[in-house]
């Protein structure tokens, strides 16, 4: 996850365009895909028969190594290179032979880098105890000694391992701890790489570009006056550019990845330029200049299939060797066989002849008495055959009768939630509406207000009994979309006793129909809670769609409910839970007895 760049998706889209000009744009950079398709697989060549060099020379050089220290040493820096080569799990066995002798012979400070590294191989992600137990030694290690350095690249991996919607703000704390060491032991780099997770984070969790931008700029400004890499360059443009984005501002963000794109870099050439390709297609499309868009799409695609090429290369190279390999081994194999065979056979002859001359005696007596043996032993089979046919049909009985009583009940709880979501929450919010009517009797404004909700929660109740008779209709769910649905819903419940506020962002495609319908549910239940428990005056619904996953919160400032009292009480909030959890999302509950409450659910989309 370190140093990762949070690009949003490119969107697919279709536009007019002349078939013969994609064949024209294709053409055009045909020779840059055989071009790059060329420099990979020679380099792969290349790199491939100095890594077999390397690795025997590795080798060789602790075989015959006798000094503790350098030893470890040695197979501390193999272990680098099978990193670098993607071999992860030879890494990780050299880094632990190196582990263990720096151990033996007391060197505390490679015994903490070890722990380091172990921690980032088995993967530096969040809910990886093991990994997690590495980096806790080493961030001991580094209290001990007080070094700033290692304190602050401890806090950063920190920050890597609670990245998450859960629990990001402890990421924060442990990123803004980082840049502080980081400042302190004047390490610039580690610093940079720091606070650019800091703006990722401020950008993707809690959505304040401003300060998200601050930070990047800060980074950009560094990486121009040093002598970095363009590919950090090119990594901050992005970056700034899909803060840009987030907030809608497609000029802008526009600005930033063309000056990505003018960048001349050396290494990953194929994949920045498609993320960057991808995202001017996109932002061309958004500002209706379908022209550049279809450009940067060609181009998108001249990189992918340059991608595509050079992966298929190198996994054709990686078989054909792997194969090679296999076939010689094998062939040693036969000789050697042979060899052994060779001199077997004339042993196993002699054992043969005498042991043919014994067995044919024993054979010709135990023949007679097997033939007896075989009819006793075909009656009794025959006896099992028959018990194991009346057990096998007792037990399809049995089955048969368990289906049908599981189906029953399966129905019978289907009816019975169908009533409680759609039928109960109606008729509750009916109620809200003819309370309301009999407290405000004496307007007028409100008196027809409140006779046309309840008109048309009536019509709700009928389309909902209408609707569990004929299994065939999804209301105004499936006929209009999630939004319209509960703006229409809200509408007819709202009322001077209860005001109800609707925020939503990212919504702009509706969801799968099953999809939609299942979150309306969990709304309207939510909603039809507030109103028979929680003697609310206002509730907010917000409905926000980041990052493939769609957050909802349903807050209001009734009376509230401790904890433990919430999951006991009625069938609502043990459906909405199980629906949740069934849908792959998770559900929070934060309410306090009179300081009202608020639901949080999130659901991938």
């Amino acid at each position: 996850m370190l140093g990762k760049i949070y690009v949003m998706e490119v969107l697919a889209y279709q536009i007019t365009y002349n078939p013969m000009k994609d064949v024209a744009a294709y053409s055009k950079y045909r020779k840059t895909i055989i071009y790059l398709f060329l420099f990979f697989s020679i380099s792969f060549f290349a790199q491939k028969a100095e890594n077999i060099d390397s690795i025997a020379y590795y080798e060789q050089k602790i075989k015959n190594e006798a000094d503790a220290s350098k030893k470890a040493f040695l197979h501390y820096d193999y272990s680098n290179y099978l990193d670098a080569q993607d071999k992860i799990k030879a890494s990780s066995e050299e880094i632990f032979k190196a582990l263990k002798i720096f151990e033996t012979i007391g060197n505390k400070k490679m015994v903490a880098e070890c722990n380091l590294q172990l921690h980032h191989k088995n993967g530096a992600g969040k809910n990886n105890e093991t990994a997690k137990k590495f980096l806790d030694r080493y961030y001991q290690y580094a209290l001990k000694v007080k070094d700033t350095q290692k304190l602050a690249i401890a806090h950063k991996a920190y920050g890597v391992v609670f990245w998450s919607p859960k629990t990001y703000k402890t990421s924060k704390i442990h990123f803004q701890k980082a840049i502080d060491f980081a400042g302190k032991s004047n390490d610039s780099v580690l610093w940079a790489k720091t606070t650019n997770n800091l703006a990722l984070l401020l950008s993707g969790f809690e959505n304040k570009q401003d300060s998200a931008r601050y930070h990047y700029k800060k980074v950009l400004n560094f990486y121009q006056n040093s002598n970095a890499a363009k590919e950090r360059l090119v990594t901050s443009y992005i970056n700034l550019g899909n803060s840009y984005e987030k907030e809608g501002n497609i000029d802008q963000a526009l600005v930033f990845l063309r000056k990505a794109d003018s960048l001349k870099i050396t290494e990953n050439i194929a994949f920045y330029k498609k993320v960057i390709y991808g995202k001017l297609s996109n932002y061309y499309k958004t500002t209706q200049n379908f022209e550049e868009a279809l450009s940067y799409k060609n181009k998108y695609t001249a990189m992918q299939d340059s991608l595509n090429q050079v992966n298929q290369s190198i996994a054709i190279n990686e078989l054909q060797t792997k194969y090679e390999t296999e076939k010689k081994e094998k062939e040693n194999a036969l000789l050697k066989n042979d060899i052994v065979e060779k001199k077997q056979t004339q042993n196993i002859l002699i054992i043969v002849v005498i042991a043919s001359i014994i067995l044919g005696t024993g054979i010709s007596i135990l023949i007679a008495k097997n033939a007896k043996r075989k009819q006793l032993l075909a009656k009794q089979k025959e006896k099992i055959r028959i018990q194991k046919i009346e057990k096998e049909l007792k037990e399809q009985e049995l089955s048969s009768i368990d289906v049908l009583i599981e189906g029953q009940e399966k129905e019978r709880q289907r009816l019975a939630e169908n009533l409680h979501d759609n039928l109960g929450g109606t008729l509750a919010a009916l109620k809200l509406n003819l309370q309301n009517l009999e407290q405000h009797q004496s307007d007028p404004n409100i008196v027809n207000k409140s006779i046309n909700n309840s008109l048309n929660l009536i019509n709700d109740a009928y389309q909902s009994v209408r609707t569990m008779a004929h299994e065939k209709s999804s209301g105004v769910v499936a006929s209009q979309g999630l939004l319209p649905a509960i703006q229409n819903f809200t509408n007819n419940i709202s009322s001077e006793k209860l005001k109800i506020e609707i925020d939503h962002f990212g919504l702009k495609n509706r969801l799968e129909n099953s999809l939609e319908i299942k979150i309306f549910r969990i709304i309207q239940e939510l909603i039809t809670n507030i109103i028979k428990h929680a003697n609310a005056t206002e509730a907010n619904i917000s409905l926000t769609n980041h990052n493939s996953t769609l957050n909802i919160i349903v807050e209001d400032n009734g009376k509230g409910f401790k904890q433990n009292f919430s999951k006991s009480k009625g069938v609502g909030i043990a459906t909405i839970e199980k629906r949740i959890e069934n849908l792959g999302g998770s559900l929070e509950i934060d309410s306090h007895p009179e300081r009202g409450s608020s639901i949080i659910i999130n659901l991938p989309i």
